[in-house]
């Protein structure tokens, strides 16, 4: 079985810093949970954008999410195989790079904008963030912003799932919601990967 996840002989430093991951290694089998946890500042954040091919970091070995390189293969991203929610609310990160989450368009807009997608498992997350189609970006709250982007994180079937901090500006409903459908979708893919 391949690992979902496998980090080997990881060594990361910003430039012109001093390195604060060494020799790190890692593998997560399918179906894997993990938490990240640490001090404000420790890198968990920066570890989460290497495994998320955002950092370029080694070899093309060093970092391989479902055996292909995380920074070097994009099709991860764009299919939605590889998915992660973190970074700035104010922008989604995707396929063509930083998409404004703040201008003059409706959240319809965004979320319809997103090609191949189940148009069930869309309803179903609509529903689920409690998302109103009619609300236009630029006059949003940010708990309502990151409800958009959720949404759209997760419209395409993941593999891989690296959430960053993923529920601040959610209410406390919205959040039991959401880890609801999380724990859902890990069991199913439980369920259906080879030998678990």
């Amino acid at each position: 079985m391949e690992n979902s996840v496998q980090i080997a002989g990881l060594h990361f430093a910003y430039p012109g810093q001093p390195p604060f991951i060494s020799d790190f290694s890692l593998k997560l089998n399918p179906g894997s949970r993990c938490l990240l946890v640490g001090a404000n500042g420790a890198g968990k954040t920066t570890l989460l954008r290497i495994f998320a091919g955002k950092h370029m970091v080694g070899g093309k070995d060093v970092v391989r999410i479902l055996g292909q390189s995380a920074f070097h293969d994009t099709s991860l991203t764009c299919s939605g195989e590889l998915a992660y929610l973190g970074e700035s609310w104010s922008r989604a990160i995707g396929c063509a790079g930083e998409v404004p989450l703040q201008g003059d368009f409706s959240a319809e807009h965004m979320i319809f904008g997103v090609e191949g997608v189940d148009p069930d498992r869309r309803e179903k997350l609509i529903d689920l963030l409690d998302i109103d189609l009619e609300w236009k970006m630029h006059k949003v709250s940010d708990g309502q912003r990151r409800r958009v982007q959720i949404c759209m994180g997760l419209l395409h079937v993941f593999q891989v799932l690296l959430l960053d901090e993923v529920t601040v500006d959610l209410d406390v409903v919205a959040r039991m919601d959401l880890l609801s459908f999380l724990m859902e979708e890990c069991e199913q893919a439980q369920d259906t990967t080879p030998n678990s």
